[in-house]
């Protein structure tokens, strides 16, 4: 009797062991759901019209988890409104099906547990519907879908189906990541996710692809983690040859998000012009009021050759925009990275020899030690390491670190040439760089441990 009890409570511990071990929260679960919203805000809607070839199910969404309640069968369409605040549900000919889904009602369909897939507004989409009425009569529409099929519906739009499976998989693993640790992004609307940038570009299924949901299927589960919680997995397109830290984009400094050399980036050059009167509409937009623009400077590079501060003088105030603020105020798409000069400061190659600086500094490299050495117009001389100096891709940076008493670059005749590398916030995971290590053989886990630090892939 003693050996069975103590059979007994080794197959319990054996039974326990996988929820004392690595990232066990629900959200690993298969069954576990998240809210997108779909329609929300300025966008809300009066009415819902839904479509299921095997009719519906009403329920209830409980936390992340979906409770059935009321099977419709025999209905292939829905009309939802919001009537007194109550969310109606009517069949296409009027017929009351429910008079209030509640706050919590949730609306599957019938073959929701087998992968169905749900219409609204013409739409497809794997999971169910819910409708939050609002004070004005009007709904916000959210999409309730497991965290897998979340991913099969946000892979190709950030990073296309045809791209090498290995990044396809890193993709997957980020994208999964970022979903869990943003959970409730948008509480005050009532969902966590929305499908724009502002989150992770998000399509359904008609978003789908096979490429794309086998290297979800392939990763089915795993995060990111740091000390056994899953990470905020920042990527974007292209680093310009180097990573950033968090705190030097943002203000947070987090351990797993450290700035790395890139050797894998892909050239992205860029180059765009603004006058100085587009500066100051765009300027006065974010509330500043900087009066007649006079001067455009470069205050500082951060220790990755990229940007760090700005400094614009008007005749109403100086205006100093720092780390990310320089892109969010003077437009991401335009400005689409910090790793920029002003007027023609980009050189023609990385190598042997001498290359023009915008500010009148020459750079040549020594073979003999890797060193570089920085030449003034006076022809003096000074000797630093080669890792004082940003170089990738044809550009080449000096890094002056922290602000000098003099502006490092200035611009004063009235329209400012910005000359860059990279596309995006440098935080994080490079897709353009995933993409050439997956073409040059390393798996997906050797990609997300070369950008993110001292982090496991579970």
């Amino acid at each position: 009797m003693k050996h069975v009890r103590f059979t007994i409570m080794i197959i319990m511990f054996t039974l326990l062991l996988p929820l004392c071990s690595g990232y066990q929260a629900d959200a690993a679960s298969k069954r576990d759901y998240l809210k997108i919203g779909l329609k929300f805000g300025s966008n809300c809607v009066s009415t819902g019209i839904l479509k299921s070839d095997q009719g519906f199910l009403l329920g209830t969404i409980d936390g992340r988890r979906f409770e059935e309640g009321m099977p419709l069968p025999a209905y292939n369409e829905i009309v939802i409104t919001n009537e007194n605040g109550n969310i109606v549900v009517k069949d296409k000919d009027g017929i009351l099906l429910s008079a209030d889904m509640g706050s919590s009602g949730c609306i599957m369909p019938a073959d929701y547990d087998d992968d169905g897939v749900i219409y609204y507004d013409g739409t497809p989409y794997r999971g169910g519907v819910q409708f939050l009425g609002k004070s004005n009569g009007t709904m916000t529409v959210i999409n309730v879908i497991r965290l897998e099929h979340y991913v099969y519906g946000i892979l190709n739009s950030e990073l296309g189906y045809t791209n090498p499976k290995e990044a396809l998989k890193a993709q997957a693993v980020v994208a999964r990541s970022y979903a869990e640790q943003n959970l409730g992004k948008h509480s005050a609307d009532g969902f966590d996710l929305c499908t724009s940038t502002h989150c992770q570009v998000y399509k359904g299924y008609s978003g789908e692809f096979d490429a794309t949901n086998k290297a979800t299927d392939e990763t089915e589960g795993e995060f990111l983690l740091y000390d056994g919680e899953p990470v905020s997995a920042f990527y974007y397109k292209n680093s310009g040859g180097y990573t950033q830290n968090s705190e030097d984009v943002w203000s947070g400094k987090l351990p797993y998000l450290r700035a790395v050399k890139d050797e894998y980036s892909p050239s992205y050059p860029w180059s765009t012009s603004l006058s100085f009167e587009i500066i100051k509409t765009k300027l006065e937009s974010a509330g500043f009021s900087p009066g007649t623009i006079q001067s455009v400077s470069i205050n500082a590079y951060n220790n990755t050759g990229a940007v760090s501060e700005l400094k614009i003088v008007g005749s109403g105030s100086t205006v100093y925009l720092k780390k990310e603020n320089i892109r969010n105020v003077l437009g991401a798409t335009i400005i689409k990275s910090n790793m920029f000069t002003l007027g023609k400061g980009s050189s023609s190659g990385v190598g042997n020899g001498t290359w023009n600086i915008s500010n009148g500094l020459r750079v040549t490299e020594s073979d003999a030690d890797a060193k570089l050495y920085v030449i003034s117009d006076s022809g003096k001389a000074s000797k630093i390491d080669a890792e004082g100096v940003f170089g990738s891709n044809g550009q080449v940076t000096i890094l002056l670190g922290t602000r000098s008493s003099e502006p490092i670059q200035t611009v004063t005749n009235g329209t400012v040439e910005f000359n860059g590398y990279g596309y995006g916030h440098g935080v994080g995971m490079p897709q353009d760089s995933a993409v050439e290590m997956a073409k040059q053989g390393f798996d997906y886990k050797e990609i997300l441990e070369y950008f993110f630090t001292d982090i496991e892939v579970e």
